[in-house]
């Protein structure tokens, strides 16, 4: 069983680099074990171009989200399935602070931000007191359907293996990788946060992040945009919301937490006027890095083992055009962006 590429993971950087690979013309297999907690399965698939509480333009907004729209649009269409769509977020003020940092990004961010002159239309739905803001050009990925709609192309052709591979039980030489009876000129690692304790790229400053959300049902909620006030109610699958939020990186447990839930359905209490009902908690861990770039491109000692990861919360806006710089590199030795090659963290990989 000789390949190309042998890549380990099938979340969306495993999807997404897969799929270049194959339609650039290369012999690929993905190994994968199916884990459904995975962090690309549980997202909620936000991407936005100004994000955080001071408002702050997101990393190559002007090229990532015009990327992402046409990439996943395309993926789409091979699939049969609906895989992305253009929102706003709406910003429910919660202080007379926040409404007025608001107002004073809109001077500088006029392309993205956009005070809404009509803010009393959604309090049959909402509780607020301070007013409500537009962030326009919005994407929301539904990274559920593309990955297991890709599974099942890679299953189809004959191009995913199910199981888990320890990077421990990987071997090489200067030709080859090999795995149990696999072996591939070149192996990628795409396996989230298990990345972390790779024995080619541990060394990388991971942060791994822990989210959570609830799945939640809100007869009622309009479902063509994204709402905000300490939590994002975002429409998720089967007519239900995905509520989250959580940012942790001193967390204690990988699974769902009481406290969060507790947490959410506070504010949700506060500040949602429809009954709504939980139905599902979920959780994962985010493969996040320090310099919050992803991590890019072949190992600088070891050549035949690269690794496409580190994406964190900003996944679903940063693999498709990532994906598509680093199958460039594989393919012809076009080089990837400087801020994100793997090569910037030489000095620590080559200890």
């Amino acid at each position: 069983m000789e390949y190309d590429f042998l890549l380990v993971g099938q979340g969306i950087c495993g999807t997404l680099l897969s799929r270049q690979l194959l339609q650039a013309g290369h012999s690929v297999l993905v190994a994968d074990n199916g884990n459904p907690a995975a962090a690309g399965r549980v997202a909620g698939g936000i991407i936005n171009p100004v994000t955080g509480k001071r408002m702050v333009r997101s990393w190559l907004a002007e090229q990532l989200i015009p990327f992402a729209l046409t990439e996943y649009q395309t993926i789409g269409a091979e699939l049969g399935v609906d895989l992305v769509k253009q929102c706003s977020i709406l910003e429910f003020h919660a202080t007379r602070e926040a409404a007025a940092l608001f107002e004073d990004k809109c001077a500088t961010e006029r392309e993205y931000l956009e005070p809404l002159s009509d803010d009393t239309s959604w309090q049959a739905y909402f509780m607020y007191n301070y007013g409500v803001g537009a962030v326009r050009q919005c994407l929301i990925a539904d990274l559920r359907a593309l990955v297991t709609g890709w599974r099942r192309v890679l299953q189809a052709g004959g191009n995913l293996l199910t199981a888990n591979i320890d990077a421990a039980d990987i071997e090489r030489d200067e030709q080859w990788v090999y795995w149990k009876d696999v072996k591939a000129r070149k192996l990628i690692f795409c396996d989230g946060a298990a990345g972390a304790g790779n024995r080619w790229f541990g060394m990388l400053p991971w942060s791994k992040d822990k989210g959570e959300a609830l799945i939640v049902s809100i007869p009622g909620l309009p479902r063509q945009d994204i709402y905000k006030q300490g939590v994002s109610i975002v429409p998720w699958h089967d007519g239900l919301f995905w509520v989250g939020a959580a940012h942790d990186w001193k967390y204690t447990t990988e699974q769902p937490t009481a406290a969060f839930r507790n947490s959410v359905q506070e504010q949700l209490d506060y500040w949602l006027k429809l009954p709504y009902e939980v139905v599902d908690h979920i959780a994962a861990l985010r493969p996040a890095n320090f310099d919050r770039k992803p991590f890019v491109g072949m190992h600088p000692v070891h050549d035949n083992i690269g690794i496409f990861n580190g994406m964190g919360g900003k996944g679903c806006s940063l693999a498709p055009y990532f994906a598509q710089q680093f199958a460039a590199f594989l393919t012809d030795g076009t080089p990837v962006m400087e801020d994100v090659a793997v090569g910037r963290y030489r000095k620590v990989l080559s200890r």
